[in-house]
């Protein structure tokens, strides 16, 4: 009875042993997959999220042997997938990406429209300030080729519809802003400069480019004439009806339009009475008051009507 007690009793707690080590087994492979499953998870939503993240991002790109500084403004709701449109935003002499940004409240547009904003820093010399070499010293710092970096660069972090880049800026950043509609026609969409619009008789784009530009008639900085004679630059390039429609949109607001143009590159441009060397309804328009810069005209909004021509000129 012993022997066969405990044969009887052997057998049995070994049954109870297999049937733990199987259960303790079947419990790790569930673990196992349950864990794997949740990297993978983790792997693909990864893959999927933006490289960098919504709002405000500082950035440092080498371009021409020196370090740029830029900001980069990617709107509420970025997915990460959708292609969105890049608007380059030119800052004035001696001020900063941030500034410009201040200045011209692009961004609540952008999280509205949908669109990245970029606004890299100069580091041109001028007079002791930081700007922008807008074709003035063919042996200055070769800003052009630093919008070519950036467009590299930011595509390879966040989605961008290459037929969707534009460029805008105040004052020297106008400069800059109407110089690449020059040397980079095939890569810039439509630009919108602000107090600064130049069209030089050394410019050279390879198609006609749709403009939208901004002036006061009391800037003592950049005077209106200059950017008048601008319009009638770009109306040439672009082979436009020399015949304008004039519209009073208010007491101190003219808006001059050039239609008939090769490619649907229109040219519109407000002329401001009284206006300074200030951007049309800028939320800071105390501090350029202040400075000695000129009255800010608050009947349009600079900022919007850009949008809504870019938004109308893609690249054909």
């Amino acid at each position: 009875m012993k022997n066969i007690f405990g044969l009887k009793r052997s057998y049995a707690y070994k049954r109870r042993n297999w049937g733990y080590l199987i259960s303790r087994t079947v419990i790790v492979i569930a673990f196992f997959l349950f864990v794997s499953g949740f990297v993978f998870n983790q792997i693909v939503v990864a893959q999927n999220e933006p490289q960098i993240k919504v709002g405000e991002n500082s950035g440092l790109i080498k371009s021409g042997n020196q370090t740029r500084h830029y900001l980069l403004y990617i709107p509420e709701g970025y997915d990460g997938k959708t292609n969105l449109p890049l608007v380059f935003l030119f800052h004035g002499l001696g001020h900063t990406g941030e500034h410009v940004m201040n200045t011209t409240d692009l961004i609540k547009v952008a999280d509205k429209k949908k669109f990245i904003i970029v606004a890299p820093e100069g580091i041109y010399d001028s007079h002791g300030k930081n700007g922008w070499n807008a074709g003035q010293d063919p042996r200055g710092v070769n800003d052009v080729e630093l919008v070519k970096d950036l467009i590299r660069e930011i595509s390879s972090k966040v989605a961008i519809d290459k037929k969707r880049i534009y460029a805008t800026g105040f004052s020297n950043g106008a400069w800059m802003s109407s110089h690449l509609a020059c040397e980079l026609s095939n890569v810039i969409a439509a630009i919108g400069p602000v107090a600064g619009l130049t069209c030089y008789v050394t410019c050279t784009p390879t198609r006609p480019v749709p403009v939208i530009s901004f002036h006061g008639t009391l800037d003592q900085i950049i005077y209106s004439y200059s950017a008048e004679s601008a319009v009638s630059g770009w109306v040439e390039k672009n082979g436009c009806n020399k015949t304008p429609v004039t519209r009073k949109i208010s007491e101190d607001v003219t808006q001059t339009s050039y239609g008939g143009c090769k490619g649907n590159a229109e040219v519109v441009f407000y002329l401001i009475n009284d206006g300074g060397h200030t951007w049309p309804d800028s939320p800071i328009a105390d501090f350029y008051e202040k400075f000695g810069f000129g009255k800010t005209n608050k009947d349009i909004n600079a900022s919007n009507l850009i949008w809504s021509f870019f938004e109308a000129h893609p690249m054909p």
